[in-house]
């Protein structure tokens, strides 16, 4: 993979992944920034949309400096948002194909980082030890009183929508996440993964949604901004259930659970399979 491209794309992801702790309509619903994969396929010029260097932001497609809750943008990142939204193809969005990595109940998914010298290692491995979507939390024998009421979702066309409790299934996973971040404080974050569609017939992958409605495994509490954080120290294994909300519309042999922001050429990602993961 090109530096110039990992690099982008990393910026990218803990700009936006940085952004996932605000509570927006409502308390401790983290709201999902930009569209899926904020993968760049064209390198950053110097100066556009703010370097790590000069402490600017590369800011997520949808996202202005003028939105509650998010710091305003430098004078050149403003700049690169205008280019894009004006099309002049300063940034352009890769798009995404399933690849043949399909991983199954008991299977290790990881999540990797880029080091200083451009390589990338492992920094989680995520197990997966089961998945079922329930028509209700009832059904899966939660209480409501224990998740939050909606979490943003994408439609099949892209779109923003929020899914409540009312309206949506529950798809519910049992995951073994373990550390592997040797410089990690233990401070992670459960929007590193997301449940994706990937379309019958292109393959194309589109994300459903990054923000749980279910997530026990929280270090802090329900209704609070940094919901969707967790404590993992370096070599340590957590076993947590997490659910998600997810539209009538998805079935669930069109769904995957896989890494929000890949730095991995996408023939190399890796995706598990909900269906028939019970």
């Amino acid at each position: 993979m090109k530096k110039n491209v990992m690099f982008a794309s990393l910026l990218m992801a803990g700009v936006l992944l940085a952004s996932c702790g605000k509570a927006d309509p409502g308390p401790g619903t983290d709201m999902v920034p930009g569209t899926v994969e904020g993968s760049v396929s064209q390198g950053v010029e110097p100066g556009a949309g703010g370097s790590q260097e000069e402490g600017g932001e590369v800011p997520a497609e949808g996202q202005t400096g003028g939105n509650p809750g998010q710091g305003s943008l430098d004078p050149e990142a403003e700049k690169s948002l205008a280019a894009q939204e004006a099309g002049e193809g300063v940034w352009e969005e890769e798009e995404i194909r399933l690849s043949d990595k399909i991983l199954e109940k008991g299977d290790i998914m990881q999540v990797m980082h880029i080091s200083n010298e451009n390589e990338l290692y492992p920094a989680l491995e995520v197990t997966l030890k089961g998945a079922k979507m329930f028509d209700s939390p009832e059904a899966a024998s939660l209480d409501r009183a224990q998740m939050l009421e909606n979490t943003e979702n994408y439609d099949e066309a892209g779109e923003p929508v929020w899914c409540s409790i009312e309206e949506g299934k529950l798809l519910i996973c049992d995951l073994t996440v373990k550390n592997l971040e040797e410089e990690s404080d233990g401070d992670l974050h459960i929007g590193s993964l997301m449940i994706a569609y990937a379309d019958p017939d292109t393959g194309k992958v589109s994300i459903v949604t990054c923000a749980p409605a279910y997530f026990p495994a929280t270090s802090s509490v329900l209704g609070a901004s940094d919901y969707y954080h967790y404590r993992l120290a370096n070599g340590e294994s957590k076993d947590m259930t997490v659910g998600w909300l997810i539209q009538g519309e998805y079935e669930i042999e069109n769904l995957y659970l896989c890494v929000k922001y890949d730095t991995r050429e996408q023939e190399e990602r890796q995706y598990f399979q909900i269906a028939g993961q019970e």
